[in-house]
């Protein structure tokens, strides 16, 4: 089985190895959002060293939200990454892909994505360019549905055409809340479980901490972890 590496940024920015892939998501962004956390100077300057965020294959970013992407410090990884694919679903960058249509594939040689237009949380967010996306290493499958609505429809009817996967990377309203437990159980069904868009503790001025330990204990999943610390690695396979 293969084995899929995962390591934390902030938020909901992770490098994601799989194979012979590396696969940053959201890994990048540096505007404080109250009551979330960002790249600090010093976070900044600690993933540009570390050996998780080098050379990576893919930079793909969900959506263009101020807590999920920095155009500065993109334009920076590319520079200094000039053979790595930008994925984005906004023109950003002179030479990136452009996700534009409801299914997007991408294929490499050691993994195959597929990129869905998936609603963003919130009615106010209706009309965000907004992408979740499936990732196939060798039969290992894996689900990054960003910032979608939870229990969306639309994501339930990808995975009832896609079938199950083995790991799963969800926003922690997706168990902190009932229905996302249900959807989690009844359309995901995931081997493994892996919570983030945390803050970290210093940041932490709701409470969502405290409240998604207790949220988790209701969790009907084999292997459930929760992203929490900065540069925080989990490997799973």
């Amino acid at each position: 089985m293969p084995i899929c590496q995962i390591t934390l940024s902030a938020n909901a920015g992770v490098a994601l190895q799989l194979g012979g892939i590396r696969l940053w998501v959201d890994a990048l962004h540096d505007k404080a959002v109250s009551g979330f956390s960002t790249l600090s100077p010093e976070l900044q300057a600690a993933v540009a060293v570390h050996p998780d965020f080098a050379e990576p294959n893919l930079i793909f970013y969900t959506h263009c939200h101020p807590d999920h992407f920095s155009q500065r410090l993109t334009q920076l990884a590319i520079e200094q990454w000039p053979f790595a694919k930008a994925i984005l679903p906004e023109r950003q960058f002179e030479n990136q892909l452009l996700l534009s249509r409801p299914r997007e594939q991408l294929f490499l040689p050691e993994l195959s994505v597929q990129f869905i237009r998936l609603p963003h949380e919130g009615e106010q967010y209706a009309n965000v360019a907004h992408y979740g996306c499936l990732l196939d290493g060798s039969g290992f499958r894996v689900l990054i549905p960003g910032d979608c609505a939870v229990a969306s429809p639309a994501l339930r009817e990808f995975l009832q055409e896609s079938g199950p996967v083995d790991l799963a990377l969800l926003d922690f309203p997706w168990i902190a809340l009932s229905k996302g437990r249900r959807f989690i159980e009844q359309f995901i069904r995931p081997r493994c479980l892996a919570v983030y868009h945390l803050p970290f503790a210093a940041d932490d001025i709701f409470g969502y901490r405290r409240a998604i330990f207790k949220a988790a204990e209701q969790v009907q999943v084999e292997d459930l972890r929760l992203f929490l610390e900065p540069l925080q690695r989990e490997t799973f396979g």
